[in-house]
C-alpha cells in the first residue's frame, strides 16, 4: 500500500508490512485529535479578524474599503470566495466571504503583505489578539508553524516526527491571545 513507504522510509528500521500500518494507524489517530483545537483556531482567528477589521475600516466588506490595499492572493481568495458563493446561487454576504476564506488568508493578513504591519496590525489587528504582547512578525511566524501542520494533517502528511505536545500548547496559546475561555472549553474541568 503506498501510505506505509512513507513509514518504511521514515528511518525507524521498519521491514514489516504489518508495523508500517501500524504506524500509519497511529499517525491517523494523532492527526484527528488535532482536529478540534485546529478548528478552534482557524474559527476564533477568522472571527477576532474579521470583527477588528470591521471596526477598524466601518464596514463587514472592509477588503472591499476604498484605500485599502491587500496583496494580489488575498484579493485572490477574496474574488475566489466570491465566485463559490455565486455558484451556489446563494447572496454574497460579508459573513459568507469571511466564512469560504481558508486559514491560509487570514494567516497572511499578519504577514508582511503590503506594508500590513501599518496598515492592517497597528490600527485594528492587534486589537483582534488582547492577550498577546508581542510583535506582528512572532505571531505570523507561530500562527504560519500552525497552518502548515494543518496542512499536513488536511493533505493526511506523516506528523510522527513533530513534539505534539508543543503543538498542542501552541495552538491553545494563540487561541488564548484571543479567547481563555475557548481554551478552557478545550481543557475541560
Amino acid at each position: 500500500m503506498p501510505c506505509c513507504g512513507t513509514f518504511r522510509r521514515a528511518g525507524w528500521s521498519l521491514t514489516s508490512t504489518r508495523v508500517a500500518f501500524r504506524l500509519y494507524a497511529w499517525n491517523v489517530a494523532v492527526s484527528a485529535a488535532f482536529a478540534g483545537p485546529l478548528h478552534c483556531l482557524e474559527v476564533v482567528l477568522r472571527n477576532a479578524v474579521h470583527r477588528a477589521l470591521t471596526a477598524c475600516f466601518g464596514r463587514e466588506d472592509w477588503w472591499a474599503r476604498r484605500g485599502l490595499t491587500l496583496h494580489s492572493i488575498a484579493m485572490q481568495s477574496i474574488a475566489e470566495a466570491t465566485a463559490k458563493i455565486d455558484r451556489r446561487r446563494k447572496e454574497v454576504t460579508a459573513d459568507r466571504v469571511v466564512a469560504e476564506l481558508n486559514l491560509g488568508f487570514w494567516v497572511a493578513l499578519l504577514g508582511r503583505g503590503l506594508n500590513y504591519e501599518t496598515r492592517l496590525w497597528r490600527p485594528a489587528l492587534r486589537l483582534a489578539f488582547p492577550r498577546y504582547t508581542g510583535g506582528r512578525a512572532a505571531l505570523h511566524e507561530e500562527l504560519e508553524t500552525v497552518r502548515l501542520l494543518r496542512n499536513r494533517i488536511s493533505h493526511l502528511e506523516p506528523i510522527h516526527r513533530r513534539h505534539h505536545l508543543a503543538d498542542y500548547d501552541k495552538i491553545l496559546r494563540i487561541v488564548g491571545y484571543i479567547s481563555p475561555e475557548a481554551v478552557a472549553f478545550h481543557q475541560g474541568p
